[in-house]
């Protein structure tokens, strides 16, 4: 009884993870993954990258798709690390059974230090070829929740006017409604002024830039 009611605490927590944190893991890098209980678990970072194409990461958590049963006849969880646009690194939990869809930015897998390198040269250089600029570009946008999110990079970048963006986020705006019912939001990332910003804005609320 007392294992029984342990267990549904660490389901509790895991979904609990996975609400509070799959609207931040949009647009981020795949950074890896384990998968099993507290205190037994194994690397399944290769297995989970097999499931990213195009970007998008979709995967039914079981011991079959992750090709490993690190603790038979328990619910095991699936935490997978992603590296924000600004840099911080979050954990995203998904109990056995669950579906993680994550939409992520490319990777180069093979020269991910030297990519790394290149990016940040290319940012520098951006910066310094467009210090005066007055306007916006909008680089990423997404909206939703929950995990499930819908990529509305060209709706947004259209209501650009005049170097200005005054939005009301709503599923008429956004042109889509990739989870009915919920309380969503929009996460943007933009370039001004040469530099890089993000915003999150509530659904029902407006987004105005700069």
């Amino acid at each position: 009884m007392r294992f029984r009611s342990a267990m549904c605490f660490v389901a509790s927590v895991a979904c609990a993870f996975l609400l509070a944190g799959s609207a931040m893991a949009q647009g981020g890098e795949f950074v890896g993954a384990v998968w099993g209980v507290p205190g037994h678990t194994v690397d399944v970072t290769a297995r989970v990258r097999t499931f990213i194409h195009d970007g998008v990461l979709q995967l039914e958590v079981t011991r079959f798709n992750l090709a490993i049963d690190p603790a038979p006849h328990q619910n095991k969880t699936l935490i997978i690390r992603v590296r924000e646009w600004d840099g911080d690194v979050n954990e995203f939990s998904y109990p056995e059974r669950s579906t993680a869809q994550l939409e992520l930015d490319p990777e180069d897998r093979w020269e991910r230090r030297e990519a790394h390198e290149q990016h940040e040269r290319e940012e520098r250089r951006e910066a310094s070829y467009r210090p005066r600029e007055r306007g916006l570009r909008v680089l990423r946008a997404y909206y939703g929740a929950q995990g499930q999110f819908a990529n509305v990079t060209d709706a947004v970048q259209s209501r650009i006017d005049d170097g200005r963006l005054v939005l009301r986020v709503d599923n008429y705006s956004m042109g889509v409604d990739p989870l009915p019912g919920v309380h969503k939001s929009l996460r943007v990332l933009y370039l001004y002024n040469g530099q890089r910003r993000n915003v999150v804005v509530d659904e029902k609320t407006n987004l105005q830039l700069p």
